[in-house]
């Protein structure tokens, strides 16, 4: 409820004009039930994108291909394309962007060694923050744009600009016990 009436307010006003009594009114539950959720406005942008990642994104290597994360991630992201275009616009430590960044780095890192049983050397380390930095920045400009092309698009773009001992590295997911669900994906690759 909390979610949903943030991503109403953001239909119509900006990020800094909404207060947390506006979407505690909003959502009809008092400021206490929303502090027992949410340290603040900011931690409801990213509690939702770390749900999403948790089962899409953050699965690179583990159970998806770089492509199959990329494109189920972003096709749930875009269905909040409000939250998203609105949150990942913000500056500072607590904007999504950062907070973004800095989940990415710390699950492939942890991929890489707890699931993989790779040593991170200074190569890998580059490579993490390198593609962090620009898959962050890649779909915040995609957002911005109003989305000017598909999310099938937009991965096939993400997918390119992984380096290539990363992208080699994880994309033989660990378990591939999803790749008969994923079957169709491929096909919209084409």
């Amino acid at each position: 409820m909390i979610f949903e009436a943030f991503e109403n307010l953001l239909q119509s006003k900006r990020f800094d004009s909404i207060s947390v009594s506006m979407i505690c009114k909003e959502a009809g539950v008092s400021r206490a039930t929303f502090y027992y959720h949410f340290k603040d406005k900011f931690d409801i942008s990213q509690w939702h994108y770390g749900l999403v990642a948790e089962t899409f994104l953050f699965q690179t290597g583990r159970t998806l291909t770089w492509l199959q994360a990329n494109y189920l991630n972003t096709t749930e992201f875009a269905k909040h394309e409000t939250v998203y275009r609105e949150c990942f616009n913000m500056n500072g430590y607590e904007s999504l962007f950062e907070h973004a960044k800095r989940r990415r780095i710390e699950t492939l890192r942890e991929t890489i060694v707890d699931f993989r049983h790779e040593k991170l050397d200074a190569e890998l380390e580059f490579q993490i923050v390198a593609l962090a930095d620009a898959e962050v920045g890649g779909v915040t400009h995609w957002f911005e744009s109003y989305m000017p092309y598909s999310v099938m698009e937009l991965c096939l773009y993400l997918d390119s600009i992984v380096p290539r001992r990363l992208y080699n590295l994880l994309n033989d997911p660990v378990d591939d016990s999803l790749q008969p669900l994923l079957g169709n994906l491929k096909s919209q690759q084409g």
